[in-house]
């Protein structure tokens, strides 16, 4: 039989019955069902017991509680992998119960009840070490990103390489998953539900590619030599380091700082060095310095969420804003109080160990409503003995997030570092931080590490290039034809990317409402799918008193000559509309205005475009910067312009006042910048698509004349 045909053998039984007679009655219950049972049907029981009883397995350990909001269970999992599933059960519940609290917790329960907690045992004829080692990581990627799974025990990553069958791997997890899912739909959802998470993109369990795993290396050797030299120098003067990690939007930069955060955490932080016998320790444990505090921030309270709820489910903190928050939750935390909680950034107490900063372009420069410092950065690596921040300077989007240009060339003499040299550390140069805004001078040392290849953008590189040159308003050419390669059989790998150009705003909402409604995954690509807009229309926290409903709508509507103008028409008074099938009116709401018609659902922590009834708002870059969408429908408005070739930012015509302002401080007028970097991160959160239209006719013309030449 080909590798093809194979099925895996799934059976579920008690954990705590792992004797020969009780695999064998689960295997009999498995024969009455369908589909990935199939090959214990066709088999001689003899030959599948041996699979599993004496063939590397996948096991997934698990318990589910009812939630008594949406009736639905919600779940506590541990994945493993075992070349003796029998003797690893008993060594989990001996052993590790006497070590562990987590597994304390399990054989009391199934002590009590043996019920308690079940246990899927996954084998296959072409199971060998590495081929189980991919998926128990990819089991973890997959349950760490499932709404329903709360808790998830495991203590590493163990994405491999090259090996014997790796090239069958993804075949195989897939009937896995699908036997999983047809026994368990709640604890096993379909995979384009999954894919389609903020959690599965963020997760620590990505396969990295080899310019993420070499960046890591060297980071985490990098590490190591800090900290053996920190621990060396106790009690003398020693320079906060600083390690920049750069790369443009969907290089995979959120994904490198969450697999090396999980590391850090489990190997040499915060977990400790416990391991079981299929929990390898890591070189890092040489370092014999467990009690290393870590943290992990961002400046955007959607992507604090996700991070939140990934370092619950697996343990890396007990409740949210241990060790992610915001970075001015951190600042407050490591200061000097008032006596009321009240933190004075200049005043820094105590130190963390390693802060891993992500999206830290977003970090501010200048006191804010709830930070009363002038450089966060500054502020966090007073507080902070090593920082690794990832840092991208085309996502700076507001003027309270730009730097001196002076102090800018110093942290980045080498802006434009060769693409060769990605993937590895530079040498440390010692920068001086603070004069130039009136704070204590302060050696930093400096060092860099460069990603490269675009993830995010699934198209060729010429469809990539004609996005950034868009992006970084350098011109507009004919949309080139993406050219698909073709896998060993012929076939295309993937489908081809998706520009289109609208000349109505409701046809192209139309269009991106029609893909969420498709399955993801597969030829269509579609699923996750929302539209976007530029910060052209007015938005505040208070309520709307011109509109019946006290919505901020993205408004337009078309004359009867066919030309599209801001706002509606002046006897509308209609404000938003649901189901509206006008064809001469267009007003959806700006994100977080609509109310959530499950409050309390199993899926109320979502981000904002993980939630289905989103599709009916608009998104900005305060709700989308971080985040991946299959197909990207983006609403132009007119601070967005194209004249006499060229395309003009134009800050007039932005209502993004944290854009526009100019700061006294600084001797640059950003606006421009700002407006440029806003449509840069719109324009590319598509991963199979990207759909436009445009308010400014000049540039609708344009985007339109392009799109026909290539069609």
């Amino acid at each position: 039989m080909s590798i093809e045909r194979m099925e895996p053998i799934i059976v579920n039984l008690p954990y705590g019955k792992y004797g020969k007679a009780d695999f064998e009655k689960a295997l009999s219950e498995a024969e009455k069902g369908n589909g990935a049972s199939k090959a214990a049907k066709d088999s001689e029981l003899e030959n599948t017991m041996l699979y599993l009883l004496s063939y590397p397995t996948v096991y997934i350990v698990y318990s589910g509680t009812r939630n008594r909001y949406s009736a639905k269970n919600e779940y506590t999992a541990y994945v493993g992998e075992t070349n003796d599933i029998r003797h690893r059960t008993s060594e989990h519940l001996k052993g590790d119960a006497n070590r562990r609290d987590d597994w304390r917790a399990v054989k009391e329960a199934v002590d009590k009840n043996a019920d308690a907690f079940k246990q899927y045992v996954i084998s296959h004829p072409m199971f060998n070490k590495s081929l189980t080692l991919d998926v128990e990581n990819r089991l973890m990627h997959y349950m760490s990103s499932t709404e329903s799974v709360k808790k998830l025990n495991n203590r590493r990553t163990n994405a491999q390489g090259l090996y014997y069958t790796s090239d069958y791997f993804d075949a195989i997890f897939s009937k896995i998953w699908l036997g999983l899912h047809r026994d368990d739909p709640e604890l096993f959802p379909a995979e384009e539900i999954i894919r389609d998470s903020a959690l599965f993109k963020a997760s620590p369990f990505h396969r990295l590619s080899p310019q993420q795993l070499d960046a890591e290396e060297a980071i985490l050797a990098q590490l190591e030599m800090l900290v053996e030299k920190d621990r060396d120098t106790v009690g003398l003067t020693v320079n906060p380091q600083l390690i920049f990690v750069q790369g443009a939007a969907g290089t995979g930069k959120t994904v490198l700082l969450s697999h090396l955060f999980y590391r850090i955490a489990t190997e040499i932080g915060i977990q400790g060095a416990t391991y079981s016998e299929d929990e390898e320790q890591s070189d890092l444990n040489r370092l014999q310095v467990n009690e290393l505090s870590a943290y992990i921030l961002v400046n955007h309270k959607e992507q604090v969420h996700v991070y939140n709820q990934i370092a619950l489910k697996l343990g890396l903190q007990k409740k949210p804003d241990e060790v992610v928050m915001l970075p001015s939750q951190f600042i407050n935390r490591f200061s000097e109080t008032n006596g009321r909680g009240r933190g004075f950034p200049d005043r820094p107490k105590g130190r963390a160990d390693i802060v891993l900063i992500d999206e830290a372009h977003l970090l501010t420069t200048q006191g804010t409503q709830g930070y009363s410092g002038k450089n966060q950065l500054y502020d966090i690596l007073r507080r902070a003995r090593i920082v690794i921040a990832v840092f991208d300077p085309e996502q700076i989007l507001q003027s309270r997030q730009q730097w001196h240009s002076a102090v800018l060339q110093r942290l980045f003499p080498n802006a434009d570092l060769d693409n060769d040299n990605t993937g590895r550390i530079s040498k440390s140069d010692t920068v001086n931080l603070g004069e130039e805004d009136g704070l204590p001078p302060m050696s930093v040392d400096v060092s860099h590490i460069r990603l490269a290849r675009q993830f995010r953008i699934d198209a060729s590189e010429e469809v990539v290039q004609w996005i950034d040159r868009f992006a970084a308003g350098e011109g507009i050419e004919p949309i080139p034809q993406d050219r698909v390669p073709l896998n060993t059989n012929g076939k295309p790998c993937r489908q081809p990317y998706e520009i289109k150009v609208f000349d109505s705003p409701i046809e192209l909402f139309n269009a991106i409402a029609e893909k969420s409604r498709k399955p993801a995954g597969g030829w269509n690509g579609a699923g996750l799918s929302r539209v976007l807009a530029t910060y052209d229309w007015k938005y505040s926290a208070s309520r709307n008193d011109g509109d019946p409903h006290g919505f901020w709508n993205v408004s337009m509507h078309c004359d009867s000559s066919g030309h599209w103008h801001m706002g509606l028409a002046e006897d509308d008074e209609e404000g938003y509309i649901p189901g509206d099938v006008s064809t001469c009116r267009f007003c959806k709401p700006w994100n977080y205005q609509l109310d959530d018609p499950n409050p309390r659902s199993i899926d109320k922590n979502l981000s904002w475009a993980g939630k289905d009834y989103t599709i009916d708002e608009i998104g900005s870059t305060f709700t989308i910067q971080g985040f991946d969408l299959n197909y990207a429908g983006v609403i132009i408005g007119p601070s967005v312009k194209y004249r006499d070739g060229q395309i003009i930012f134009d800050g007039q015509a932005s209502h993004n006042y944290l854009a526009t302002n100019k700061r006294r401080d600084l001797d640059t007028d950003f606006t421009k910048k700002n407006l440029q970097h806003e449509l840069n991160v719109l324009l590319k959160r598509g991963v199979h698509g990207l759909y436009l239209f445009a308010v400014d006719e000049g540039l609708r013309h344009r985007l339109e004349e392009c799109y026909e030449k290539s069609h």
